[in-house]
């Protein structure tokens, strides 16, 4: 025990040494941007660039259609590739700078806004790179739309951009403005992180079995739920905010605090304009993580968990696929696997059957492979045979046909089906971000729209969930906005109970839009719309220093004694 004891002082005065020296030697900012500067020159002199390079091919096993690589790419992959080192190593030169900054918010808006700029730019680059790949190669078929890839990069540049405009802001701020503010952050961060940790807290307890079943290492689940952060922020980041805003202005009345920045001179939103600011943030944030990082990041865990119960193989994308085509009439297809890299390798166990108009089968293809071939949009089945149905019976079989490479082969043409459109009908809407879902849309309009509601009300859901952050704050303030201790219960429990009011609604109408039973863009917006005016209203009767509505159950206590009564004075005759 001495000896823990004293390696723990030893270790917090060295600790102290190295801050203190941080923050006052003139040379930690300028040798922190000279080391990241080595580090990326030796990692440079040792190839660090080649593990992302594009592998070579076997010259025996290249495709008919390939094609090497445009020079180009070579040049954006060499760049990518240090870039996203820099942000690595410079992050720390980064992080010396705000720590000889703090407390200065002054200090700290240069550096974040060039840390921000640079993150932007790599963004940018990375996510257009991967664009141009998916369009380039674009093995499975599907339909990319372009304006949803536009609006992700600049939800993404405005993800970026926002701290050193929210530190800005701060700076700008008024000292009320501040020390609401940092009263009202606190207990949010401490909710958010607390809400957090209970989740994959629990999250983990639930499935630690199939982790350890399965071999999966410490470091892999804990990059699985990094993973998960997009959607876990978006799941908790409204009842965090409600239990912030409650907390902090029912303290502030309790304490009198309310009153005496209203003394000042401020209006009620002048006062709470911070939190509001806090909330558009946080809706801000949420919706750019709910476009596409959120959903995405919860199907890839179902996906995981189901393929470990399952003891499914990882490179494998999807198994026991079944489409039936909606257009032409009468052809299904069967898909054994299919891979999670359409370029290496190829769909397995592949069962085409046509029938003809009277509903029999004509032809019926069955092979141990397939490719599909975007150029020509040609379906090459290996090893397989060919079935001729007359009446619907067995007519003749035939084996595919060698092309020359040992390979029996059969390629078919005409075919409008794609492996996109073989897996959209088995994709579900809850696990597609915004791009996904507008590219199930457009592969398969000929569903209908009864059909297709469901993807129409997780595309609206995707933009309108996030701003659940800021109508829970427009009920809650105005509610935990009280002069009496009395009030305080009160107003936190309406607020509470509003705030089940909302989640209830929210389910309720989205399962009424994916029915198809309403249109879906009011179903996903009719609650927040709701909600919000409630707030609204309540918010003017709070600034105009009237008294809000009290929730009475006095018609329910009514009601039982006009129900019962009666049938007491029955009973009573009956006896008599």
């Amino acid at each position: 025990m001495d000896f823990l004891k004293s390696a723990r002082d030893s270790l917090m005065r060295l600790l102290g040494v190295v801050w203190r020296w941080l923050r006052r030697s003139p040379y930690a900012g300028p040798g922190a941007l000279l080391l990241a500067f080595v580090v990326m020159l030796l990692c440079q002199l040792f190839g660090y660039h080649e593990a992302f390079m594009p592998p070579e091919p076997n010259p025996n096993e290249l495709p008919k259609s390939w094609v090497a690589p445009p020079t180009p790419t070579y040049f954006v992959l060499y760049m990518l590739a240090y870039m996203r080192l820099f942000v690595l190593v410079g992050g720390l030169a980064y992080h010396v700078y705000i720590i000889r900054a703090w407390p200065n918010v002054e200090k700290m808006i240069r550096p974040t806004w060039i840390a921000s700029i640079y993150l932007a730019v790599w963004a940018i680059t990375s996510q257009g790179y991967t664009f141009f790949e998916s369009v380039y190669l674009n093995t499975t078929g599907e339909v990319i739309s372009v304006p949803a890839f536009i609006i992700q990069v600049l939800l993404l540049c405005g993800l970026l951009l926002s701290p050193p405009l929210m530190l800005t802001y701060y700076a700008r701020s008024r000292i009320m403005e501040r020390y609401m503010m940092r009263s009202f952050l606190q207990p949010l961060f401490f909710c958010l992180i607390a809400f957090c940790t209970l989740w994959v807290v629990m999250d983990l307890l639930d499935n630690m079995s199939d982790f350890q079943e399965n071999g999966i290492k410490g470091g892999d689940i804990a990059m699985f739920y990094l993973k998960m952060v997009p959607f876990i922020y978006v799941t908790v980041a409204p009842i965090s905010l409600m239990l912030a805003t409650v907390y902090v202005l029912g303290r502030m009345s309790r304490t009198n605090e309310l009153i005496s920045m209203l003394g000042t001179g401020k209006s009620l939103g002048q006062v709470l304009r911070p939190i509001y600011v806090a909330a558009c943030y946080a809706a801000f944030l949420g919706m750019a993580a709910n476009y596409h990082w959120a959903p995405v990041s919860a199907g890839n865990k179902e996906q995981l968990l189901g393929s470990a119960k399952d003891r499914i193989n990882q490179h494998f994308l999807v198994m026991g696929l079944v489409y039936r085509n909606q257009e032409e009439i009468g052809r299904s297809w069967f898909v054994g696997t299919v891979p999670r890299d359409l370029v290496r390798d190829k769909m397995r166990r592949i069962e085409v059957r046509q029938e003809g108009a009277d509903g029999k089968l004509e032809k019926a293809w069955f092979a141990k492979s397939a490719a599909w071939w975007r150029e020509d949009g040609i379906w090459s089945l290996y090893n397989g045979v060919e079935v001729i149905y007359k009446d619907g019976k067995v007519d003749s079989i035939q084996k595919f046909d060698f092309d020359g490479t040992g390979y029996s082969r059969k390629d078919l043409t005409g075919f409008r089906e794609t492996p996109w459109v073989l897996m959209s009908g088995s994709l579900s809407p809850n696990y597609l971000g915004v791009p996904d879902l507008i590219s199930y849309i457009r592969a398969n309009s000929s569903y209908g729209s009864k059909k297709l509601a469901s993807f129409w009300a997780h595309l609206f859901y995707r933009f309108a969930l996030p701003w659940q952050c800021l109508v829970v704050v427009m009920f809650s303030a105005p509610l935990a906005v009280v002069f009496s201790r009395r009030g305080l219960v009160g107003g936190i429990a309406n607020a509470v109970l509003l705030f089940f009011v909302l989640m209830f609604l929210d389910n309720l109408f989205l399962n009424l839009g994916r029915g198809a039973r309403i249109p879906p863009f009011f179903a996903v917006w009719f609650p927040h719309l709701i909600l919000g005016a409630l707030g609204v209203w309540l918010f003017r009767l709070r600034s105009q220093n009237k008294e809000l509505p009290r929730i009475s159950f006095r018609w329910l206590r009514e009601l039982v004694q006009f129900v019962w009564q009666p049938s007491r004075n029955r009973s009573s005759v009956k006896t008599a």
